[in-house]
């Protein structure tokens, strides 16, 4: 799993918060096994915005296919997290991970006569303010 965080005002995202969504996480996984000749590999954004605490989770199936996974919290109770139905992919903020991991996965897993899944796992969006220069 590759995690991916952000924040509004470029700050940390509490321990409590992080260790809510890992729970979230796991329970957002859990119904979608990976299918076989799939590497079992998936990334995450965790985004505290203006609005709410988002968790996507991004888990890759059918060796080509992306599936999406999405939870929310309130500002007010950041830990409570319920699993969202909205047929959503992210927000403008969220999705430059999510061409990045594209692209990752195409480097690392399709183009190799042999995947590198240690590779895509390495191969992170720098770190820095998401959408800047």
């Amino acid at each position: 799993m590759k995690r991916y965080e952000l924040t509004v005002d470029g700050g940390e995202i509490a321990p409590q918060v992080k260790a809510s969504a890992d729970a979230m996480l796991a329970k957002l996984l859990a119904p979608h096994p990976p299918t076989p000749g799939t590497p079992a590999l998936a990334f995450s954004v965790l985004h505290r915005g203006v609005d709410a605490v988002w968790l996507n989770v991004y888990s890759w199936c059918r060796l080509v296919i992306l599936r999406c996974r999405l939870a929310s919290a309130s500002l007010e109770s950041p830990l409570d997290f319920t699993e969202l139905t909205e047929p959503m992919i992210g927000c403008v903020w969220e999705l430059p991970a999510l061409v990045h991991e594209r692209s990752a996965w195409v480097r690392h897993i399709l183009k190799p006569a042999v995947p590198d899944e240690a590779g895509y796992l390495a191969d992170l969006l720098p770190a820095g303010p998401v959408g800047g220069p």
